[in-house]
């Protein structure tokens, strides 16, 4: 089976606090992973690291496809490799009607 996702020895500060300590992750071709913890466990900034919008200060985070490096990737070429995230609030105003499609 091949890797899809592999983070290795990830570490991320912010202002001192470290928020993610050695971070080892690994995605297989026909899996399917949850992350899950508490409120501050380092959720987001995990995802944050794989799609592009934070730099760990330290170790590895290779990408789907190809094994390349994301890390120092715009989040736009991270997204061209497949690799994205969605958040949990959505993408459009909540001021806006929505149009009916069907």
């Amino acid at each position: 089976m091949s890797t899809l996702l592999e983070v290795s020895g990830v570490t991320v500060s912010f202002d001192g606090f470290r928020a993610i300590n050695n971070l080892s992750f690994q995605i297989g071709e026909a899996e399917l992973r949850a992350v899950i913890g508490p409120n501050g466990a380092g959720k987001t900034t995990f995802m944050d690291i794989v799609t592009g919008k934070t730099k760990p200060d330290a170790g590895t985070s290779c990408g789907a496809i190809k094994a390349i490096s994301l890390i120092g990737m715009s989040e736009a070429q991270i997204a061209r490799q497949a690799s994205g995230a969605s958040s949990k609030s959505p993408p459009f105003s909540r001021n806006k009607p929505c149009r009916k499609t069907c």
